[in-house]
């Protein structure tokens, strides 16, 4: 069987969510539900799970409140995760009305995953957070993932929905070795590879970095 000598890695993981054009719109932004916590799936396709990263980033923020949003990866069919205790993987803004931060990212994964995210607010003069009243989001479709922009109301007085607002990337990912099959070598090439070619190029490499 060929093989694929150990120069890469499984997957191309970019810090920012590489999703390619943008291709519809399932749905405009539409209320959940009135509590606190949303939740994005892993893709499917003909039955099986697609390999994948989950991207997530504050975009934007208009609170009275500080605001913030904790995040879990789970297994699929997991308790609600802050219901049963568990420490988020990530909290996201926390100040004043909210600025737009970097984008976080949970490793790939090939099995059934579910991410949680959970609003909360606080006025600046106490120490305790409390639950936002609602979360509603948009869906968008692009070459290569999904795009959901997640928007949380506090206290439910407004029903304004941008009190922090996030964006949330599917991608989905290829085994790296999928494009390089190929080109794969057998098992003689590669350890004739391993043992005799790469110390040579590293040798050159080496030569030229003295010299």
């Amino acid at each position: 069987m060929p093989l694929v000598p150990k120069l890469f890695p499984w997957y191309f993981t970019p810090a920012t969510p590489d999703l390619g054009c943008f291709v519809r719109n399932k749905h405009p932004f539409q209320l959940d539900w009135d509590f606190f916590l949303w939740t994005e799936f892993s893709p499917w396709e003909n039955g099986k799970i697609i390999p994948h990263q989950a991207y997530f980033r504050v975009k934007c923020g208009k609170a009275a409140y500080h605001q913030r949003v904790r995040v879990w990866m789970t297994p699929a069919n997991t308790d609600p995760p802050p219901l049963i205790g568990l420490q988020p993987d990530y909290v996201l803004g926390g100040a004043f009305a909210p600025s737009p931060s970097d984008w976080q990212s949970f490793p790939v994964r090939t099995t059934d995953t579910w991410y949680w995210f959970g609003g909360e607010h606080k006025p600046p003069q106490d120490t305790s957070w409390r639950r936002d009243a609602s979360v509603g989001h948009s869906f968008d479709f692009y070459d290569n993932g999904t795009l959901s922009t997640v928007g949380w109301d506090d206290t439910g007085g407004d029903r304004d929905f941008n009190d922090i607002v996030l964006e949330v990337a599917i991608v989905y990912r290829r085994n790296f070795f999928d494009d390089l099959l190929p080109i794969a070598l057998s098992a003689l090439e590669l350890e004739r590879l391993e043992k005799r070619v790469v110390p040579m190029i590293r040798k050159v490499q080496s030569d030229r970095a003295a010299s």
